[in-house]
């Protein structure tokens, strides 16, 4: 990760309003952006992204590799902005409890919306960066006025959605109903927070998918031809905007 200190040093020199875009980006490389519904999926696609991304082009000496940020996002944040990174998991949670204003006590950046923006410039100096892809915390609102980005949006069923939170929490399904519900609603509250006037529809994101109804492989093979600049023969196999619903 030696490779983004210059860019994060960057961005936190020129501080952006959640939303603004930087005009001309001195530096245009493709990058991904994934959405998910709770227990659709979305930490297993930017692996296998990521993966076959590096396999198709894995960079050079003036392009590094392809790198994925998730749980690794909230440490990067964390360590460039010397906050705690309970902080930053907490993110989207409605509860402001106890538990976050004592990790909140630790940080010179006491509120959420001042947690927040840093977190919007790392994912901002990712992107210009590019050749990462990045998973959930607002990275489509961030980054979609920006060049060469790929936005992607991953939905289910309630049901299929409780049958993945079942597996994973290694739980009941009443519980993972509760669960999945709970990170729903979370999550819709964190988007009308910052983003009142932009609503999560399928029209601001490149392709949608239906995580029930389509293989991860499958998603992947039709996400490389929508990658800019990504020139395979096998990625020229699909060329049109896929939704699956």
């Amino acid at each position: 990760m030696s490779r983004l200190n210059p860019i994060l040093a960057a961005v936190r020199s020129h501080v952006h309003t959640i939303g603004e875009q930087p005009a001309s980006p001195e530096h245009r490389q493709p990058f991904v952006t994934i959405s998910r519904e709770a227990g659709a999926g979305g930490r297993t696609l930017m692996r296998r992204l990521v993966e076959r991304l590096n396999q198709l082009d894995p960079g050079n000496s003036n392009r590094p590799p392809w790198t994925g940020f998730d749980k690794e996002l909230v440490e990067k944040v964390a360590q460039d902005h010397n906050l705690h990174k309970t902080l930053v998991d907490l993110l989207g949670e409605q509860c402001h409890s106890w538990l976050y204003d004592v990790f909140a006590g630790l940080s010179s950046q006491t509120t959420e919306t001042q947690i927040y923006r840093r977190v919007a410039e790392t994912i901002r100096g990712l992107a210009q960066g590019g050749r990462v892809v990045t998973v959930g915390r607002g990275g489509v609102f961030i980054t979609r006025n920006m060049p060469m980005g790929v936005h992607i949006q991953i939905v289910a069923p309630f049901e299929h959605r409780v049958e993945q939170m079942t597996r994973v929490l290694d739980t009941d399904t009443k519980h993972a109903a509760n669960e999945v519900r709970r990170i729903d609603q979370n999550r819709a509250s964190f988007y009308k927070r910052y983003w009142p006037d932009t609503p999560l529809s399928p029209s601001i994101f490149t392709v949608t998918f239906n995580s029930a109804a389509i293989s991860e492989d499958k998603m992947v093979q039709s996400v490389l031809p929508l990658i800019p600049g990504l020139n395979t023969t096998e990625s020229r196999i699909v060329t049109h905007k896929v939704t699956v619903k």
